[in-house]
């Protein structure tokens, strides 16, 4: 569990989109229906692979701002390292046809706002606790 704490899960994200896309599944297989849920209005709804990726990548999301709020050393390691993710997020969207979705760019987004969220967060923290510190 150690390696959660510094490693970001848009990372996870973006080797497991890679191997699904190697093996074929994706994006082949975006809009296959995974299950279906009688709604008590009587809607069915129906997600697809591509709108459970997203809602796994809402969750992911809301951990790694949770983890941004530390002010250790392990967190500038997590941000560098969500930095080069979201890279990696960016130049595989541009480059390689598998990727140019709007599921993978939603990825890439996410993974966008989980490098300028964590950053600001972290300042933001730092500094409160700076100031709380005394000389101010």
């Amino acid at each position: 569990m150690a390696i959660l704490s510094f490693f970001p899960l848009f990372g996870f994200f973006y080797i497991g989109y890679f191997v699904l896309a190697l093996v074929g599944i994706f994006p082949n297989e975006l809009n296959h229906v995974v299950f279906e849920v009688n709604l008590p209005s009587g809607i069915l709804w129906k997600p697809s692979l591509a709108v459970m990726v997203i809602l796994f990548g809402l969750v992911a999301l809301f951990i790694e701002l949770f983890k941004s709020t530390r002010t250790s050393s392990v967190s500038i390691i997590d941000h560098i390292l969500s930095t080069f993710v979201l890279v990696a997020f960016m130049v595989t969207w541009l480059i390689f046809e598998w990727a140019g979705n709007s599921t993978f760019l939603i990825l890439t987004t996410m993974s966008f706002l989980d490098v300028i969220a964590g950053f600001t967060i972290t300042i933001a923290s730092a500094r409160r606790d700076f100031s709380l510190g005394g000389n101010q």
